[in-house]
């Protein structure tokens, strides 16, 4: 820890000591103008009363006032006490075991200082001779002015409340005092906790001395209740030391990258082991040198493709990458362009700003270019090696030639107030060293498959304009976009709006001013705080949505949380978001395919058997995302969907099904339906059942809906090809909707040879008829 730190934390704990001695030391001075009662000087009933205390005697030390001797640390050998049977000279007080030597009557005796106390009373004329532990360094204490109030007489609940009032005072206090000192929130609550619990220490010591405790007449009760200014005191720095907490802040950064192959290619070989096909991929995961050669052949091989590339990759600046992204359409480019090797890097610079710099909290891009495959990391540092630097060029590990980086730096301002606020160096939070000027240098390293890398990095240099901040913040995106939809009977909806700098900000439903809008958000107030996307959230709750209608609303930030009020900017012009308003999303009546109890039948073991639906109202007039499932649990889009027609294709075995289907659209609304249906495998064949005579026609009665076919060809027979309309004849129906019945002329002369398939196409085998019809002539000859 530097010598700056150590100062301030000694500077820290020295005030809160302070302030917690000096506390316990005003409530203890209080405490004497609060009417205390000891129990050895109950107070004085009048003149003449039963407690009126007797003249003091020569060579004694009386308290004034009180109604009893004080038999205790004020008597000093030589007193002279009158007790019962004469006057009593005191030679010697053991206060350790509590015993009295004294003369009477010529004569020494030794008693407790209780029965010594007794004696004493009886002859000043007092009644109350109980058994009382003397004042020996015990404090009673009193019991305070809200015990008094609630009527409370017992001096040991009395200085329980008196506690319990002063720590309660104390609780809200301190805070109070620790804000005007300008000390850290833990502090501050480790030291409402000290003194709080430290004024109550001491009203327990107080009460736990008070003679009407049978611990008083101990020697640990009366050490407690003669030390309980130190006994407060100590408890108050205890709790303070037990629950101080030192808070620091630590920005930690996790990316979830792409597994990456080892460097090299030592292992390549090992993919060409016969037991396994060596594919390309699996080629490339032995090592990032690793590649395929002889692609296409039978001696397809994975080797190391350029073992003997020793050489670092060339570094260049890429210009389609240098993007600034400012409302001033800035006009920013590479400078003094020196490609590595032999050149150490470049510099950016913005035209129109001053010194060239990049103006702050302002997203920009850059890049470079590398002449083989590779991976770069870029530093805020300069590091002896690759290894050491912290982060990858552009977040990515993958190995390529093309590299981006995006950035926003804040300005030198911010960053000494987000290091200000936390006691801190500039570099131990941001990882950002302000140097000259404002000046950056970012340092870059690229290694090759083969783990070479360039021990000289290339450099990017640039600056940030650090005068003061002129322009108000921006809301640079949300996290619901402008004219989304929102959910049906939804009244509110969280919103993150992202700023290019730390702010604060507000909403309302009418565009005003910063200061008049109603509803403010919590907002990132410091460099630290900054987001994934480079940019600060603020957070916030949208309330008031209206159906079937468009919301509008207001927002407007301030910038520089950290600095004083008339030195903020405020936005003069509204950011506006609208949110839509929808209706209820439903699936069309009777539009789910199968139907609710179809059969769908097939020829084949798998039965093809297309699920479909329509949406309809929502928003955009039914457009939604359907997603189907068997269980009405795991769901998966179909594979025609997003529109108002949606179908996914099944290839299902015989047997009873149930799918379930759910649909949402753009605004989160959403309708769910079901159907079951029976898949059925066909096959056979249709079965010829009957052959008639039918009004002069001959007909005949198939099993299932079919297509019938007849040929009178002697030559081929049921040797013919059905649909072959040369030699075979459609028997049509004489009913469109009854395909089992198939009529044709009738002819006694002729044969039919008849054949049917079902819809199925399920037919009998080519040189086979599904019947032989031979008509006769059955009149009977007169």
């Amino acid at each position: 820890m530097e010598r700056g730190d150590v100062m301030k934390k000694r500077t820290s704990l020295f005030l809160v000591l302070n302030i917690i001695l000096s506390l316990i030391a005003f409530t203890f001075l209080i405490s004497f103008s609060i009417p205390s009662v000891s129990s050895l000087n109950p107070p004085v009933e009048g003149n003449g009363g039963a407690n009126k205390a007797p003249p003091a005697q020569t060579g004694g030390s009386l308290s004034s006032g009180s109604g009893f001797f004080p038999i205790g640390p004020n008597i000093k050998p030589g007193s002279k006490i009158p007790v019962e049977g004469g006057t009593a000279t005191i030679t010697a007080v053991n206060q350790e075991t509590g015993q009295i030597t004294y003369d009477l009557n010529g004569k020494s005796r030794t008693s407790s200082i209780n029965e010594f106390r007794k004696a004493s009373n009886v002859a000043a004329g007092n009644t109350n001779t109980g058994d009382t532990t003397p004042e020996t360094g015990t404090s009673s204490g009193g019991t305070g002015n809200l015990a008094s109030l609630l009527g409370v007489e017992s001096k040991v609940t009395g200085n329980l409340i008196q506690g319990v009032q002063w720590a309660g005072i104390a609780y809200f206090v301190v805070p109070y005092i620790g804000s005007l000192l300008g000390l850290q929130d833990s502090t501050t609550k480790a030291l409402q906790y000290g003194v709080s619990s430290g004024l109550f220490a001491y009203n327990a010591a107080e009460a736990l001395g008070a003679s009407e405790t049978g611990l008083a007449q101990s020697s640990v009760g009366s050490w407690i209740g003669g030390h309980a200014p130190i006994f407060g005191i100590g408890v108050g720095i205890i709790v303070f030391a037990l629950t101080y907490k030192e808070v620091s802040y630590e920005r930690v950064d996790f990316s979830c990258n792409p597994w990456e192959a080892p460097i090299g290619g030592d292992d390549c070989e090992k993919c060409n082991d016969g037991l396994n096909p060596c594919s390309e991929y699996r080629c490339k995961s032995l090592g990032q040198a690793c590649g395929i050669v002889n692609k296409g052949t039978e001696d397809e091989k994975c080797v190391w493709l350029n073992p003997r590339d020793v050489n670092s990759p060339i570094i260049r600046a890429w210009d389609d990458a240098l993007k600034v992204e400012s409302t001033n359409k800035l006009s920013c480019e590479y400078t003094n362009l020196a490609q590595r090797p032999p050149g150490g890097g470049t510099e950016i610079e913005c035209k129109g700003t001053r010194n060239n710099c990049l103006p702050a909290f302002t997203p920009f891009e850059f890049g470079v270019q590398t002449n083989k495959p590779a991976q770069c990391k870029i530093d805020f540092k300069l590091t002896e090696g690759y290894e050491e630097m912290a982060y990858y060029f552009g977040e990515s590990n993958l190995f390529d030639y093309n590299h981006t980086q995006r950035l926003n730096i804040p300005n030198k301002r911010a960053i000494e107030a987000l290091a200000t606020s936390q006691n801190d160096s500039l570099d131990d939070q941001t990882g950002i060293f302000i140097e000259n000027n404002n000046q950056y240098d970012l340092y870059i390293r690229c290694t090759s498959a083969n783990g070479y890398y360039n021990p000289d990095p290339f450099v990017v240099s640039f600056c940030v304009d650090d005068g003061p901040d002129a322009t108000p913040p921006q809301i640079v995106e949300t996290s619901i976009r402008n004219n989304q939809p929102v959910q049906f009977e939804v009244d509110e909806v969280p919103i993150i709006v992202y700023t290019n700098e730390p702010a604060t900000c507000k909403w309302s439903r009418t565009d005003q001013q910063y200061d008049k809008m109603e509803n403010d958000m919590q907002c990132a107030k410091t460099i630290a705080g900054m987001d994934a996307n480079l940019l600060y959230p603020c957070k916030g709750t949208l309330s008031g949505l209206e159906d079937r209608k468009d919301n509008v609303y207001y927002f407007r930030c301030e910038d520089q949380p950290w600095a004083k009020e008339d030195e903020r900017i405020k936005m003069t012009q509204s950011y506006v978001l609208t949110l839509k308003g929808t209706q209820p999303l439903n699936i069309k009546e009777d539009s789910i395919k199968p139907e609710l109890n179809e059969v769908v039948s097939g020829a084949t073991s798998t039965v093809p058997v297309t699920l479909a639906l329509e949406t309809e109202n929502g928003y955009e007039k039914g457009k939604a995302e359907c997603y189907y499932s068997s269980d009405n649990k795991n769901f998966v889009p179909m594979l025609e969907t997003n529109s108002y027609k949606h179908t996914q294709r099944q290839d299902l075995t015989q047997g009873s099904y149930t799918y379930y289907f759910k649909c949402v659209d753009l605004g989160g609304n959403a309708a769910t339906e079901q159907t079951n249906f029976e898949v059925f495998v066909d096959t056979f064949a249709p079965m010829v059942v009957r052959v008639l005579n039918d009004a002069n026609r001959l007909k005949i009665i198939t099993d299932e809906d079919s297509r019938c076919y007849y040929s009178t060809n002697q030559n081929t027979k049921c040797n013919y090809e059905i649909g072959n309309n040369s030699i075979a004849q459609l028997m049509p129906h004489e009913i469109q909707d009854d395909k089992k019945e198939h009529f044709a002329a009738w002819n006694v002369k002729d044969t039919y040879y008849v054949k049917c398939k079902d819809e199925n196409d399920k037919q009998p085998a080519p040189t086979q008829c599904s019947i032989i019809v031979k008509p006769e002539d059955l009149t009977e000859e007169e």
